[in-house]
């Protein structure tokens, strides 16, 4: 499904629809949903005892109440998920952060009230199987990245093989595409299942990124907006590529990329950039 539609530009709720709710957690996708949102992009990580769940930062100290939970702080504050049992992270409340820090200032502006916010605290932080029913039952596509495990694990490619086990299980392979700065782990998954579409995370400018891509048998490019010209959207879409740009919040800025013909604009308002797309359909 991905790939039917590689021609288009579709929006991707950055970790959910993060503006509006706790990122990557089950509001945060359910509000993409509701708002619109085609595909949501997120980041898989894995527990000490090999559980994927969802979940950004290498370290727990920004998006949970782990500094509230001594007995949780194995290594201080650079306790992450990798640190914890299944069980343990599962205790840790992932929505509290967001009605303290209004990280997107939607608390301030109005967009969204302290009583709204305040209902996001005891979000926990869900399992990659949880996201997967989600996903198989709302249709949506999924722009699933593996997070790097080369420096915490000396078996870093077991994430590989456990993902791709839970999207075969849950049936959702024809909407997912996999991405990731570890590229090595892009060429394993071709390997094991060569008709993934995959995507080429970057945060630093590739000088061939077409001839990049199709070394490592990828569907796309993902770069960063800071870094991403016109010229180059045209040379990779004229390849056949899709460009997923990452991360678009100003509405200038989305109606520009998707006016370029990007494939993708991924986004904390999911809500903004279906407006871009919109825009540039109708001019």
């Amino acid at each position: 499904m991905f790939t039917e539609k590689a021609n288009e530009c579709i929006t991707h709720a950055h970790r959910g629809a993060r503006a509006y709710a706790p990122e990557n957690t089950m509001p945060a996708f359910h509000i993409a949903h509701e708002l619109g949102a085609e595909a949501i992009e997120l980041d898989v990580n894995l527990t000490k005892d090999g559980y994927a769940v969802i979940f950004h930062d290498y370290v727990l100290t920004r998006t949970t109440n782990i500094a509230e939970l001594p007995h949780l702080q194995k290594h201080g504050e650079k306790t992450g998920i990798h640190h914890l049992t299944l069980e343990e992270v599962r205790t840790l409340d992932a929505g509290k952060w967001y009605a303290e820090s209004d990280p997107h200032a939607q608390i301030k502006n109005g967009t969204i009230s302290a009583e709204t916010a305040s209902t996001f605290t005891g979000t926990t932080i869900p399992t990659l199987d949880e996201l997967l029913i989600f996903i198989k039952q709302s249709g949506m596509l999924l722009n699933l990245e593996i997070k790097d495990q080369t420096t915490i694990d000396d078996h870093s490619h077991t994430i590989v093989h456990i993902v791709l086990e839970k999207i075969l299980k849950h049936d959702v392979k024809e909407q997912t595409m996999i991405s990731s700065f570890n590229h090595d782990y892009l060429q394993t998954i071709h390997t094991e299942m060569p008709d993934m579409p995959l995507g080429v995370l970057t945060e630093k400018r590739i000088e061939q990124p077409v001839e990049y891509c199709k070394k490592l048998n990828a569907s796309a490019y993902h770069p960063c907006r800071t870094f991403t010209t016109a010229d180059d959207i045209k040379a990779l879409r004229e390849a056949g590529l899709m460009v997923n740009i990452w991360t678009i919040n100003c509405e200038h800025e989305l109606y520009a990329f998707a006016n370029w013909g990007t494939s993708g604009l991924i986004s904390d308002f999911p809500d903004r950039a279906i407006a871009a797309i919109q825009k540039v359909i109708s001019s």
